[in-house]
C-alpha cells in the first residue's frame, strides 16, 4: 500500500520483495554455475508480485541440451547454459509450485561477429508468468 522508494536510493532490493510487476533479467544467468543460477532465480522470484500476470522476463546464453557449453566466456571460465526445457523445469518445480507460474522459453540462434562464421550461438529467450 506504500508507495515504491525511489529506485536511485536503494541500497537492497529488499523493499521491492512482492512490489514488482515485471523484472527484466537479461545477459546474466549464463555468467553462473548450474547451483548459483537456481540460488539466482530464488533471489529475483519473490520480488515479484503474488498478482496474477506479474512476469520476471529475459535472455541468456542457452544450448538444445543443458550443460556446459563448448567454449569459455572472456574471462576463460566454463560457461553452464540451460536448455528450454531445463529451464521451465527449474522455474515450474524448483522455484514455484506447479502450476503457479506458466514458463515460456525458446532458443533464438545469433549472430557474434567476434566468433568464426561456423560456430552457432544461442539465446534462451524467457519469462515466467505468474498464474495465480
Amino acid at each position: 500500500s506504500e508507495p515504491l522508494p525511489p529506485l536511485a536510493i536503494l541500497t537492497s532490493l529488499t523493499p521491492l520483495i512482492g512490489r514488482l510487476s515485471a523484472v527484466h533479467a537479461s545477459s546474466f544467468f549464463h555468467l553462473f554455475p548450474e547451483d548459483k543460477q537456481l540460488q539466482l532465480a530464488r533471489l529475483l522470484a519473490p520480488l515479484l508480485s503474488p498478482e496474477p500476470g506479474s512476469m520476471l522476463f529475459g535472455a541468456h546464453g542457452g544450448l538444445s541440451q543443458k550443460g556446459l557449453r563448448e567454449r569459455q566466456n572472456s574471462h576463460g571460465v566454463p560457461m553452464f547454459c540451460h536448455s528450454p526445457e531445463s529451464w521451465k523445469e527449474l522455474w515450474e518445480t524448483q522455484i514455484f509450485s506447479p502450476g503457479q507460474v506458466r514458463v515460456d522459453a525458446f532458443l533464438q540462434q545469433r549472430v557474434r561477429k567476434d566468433l568464426p562464421a561456423e560456430t552457432r550461438s544461442f539465446f534462451l529467450v524467457w519469462s515466467v508468468t505468474r498464474l495465480w
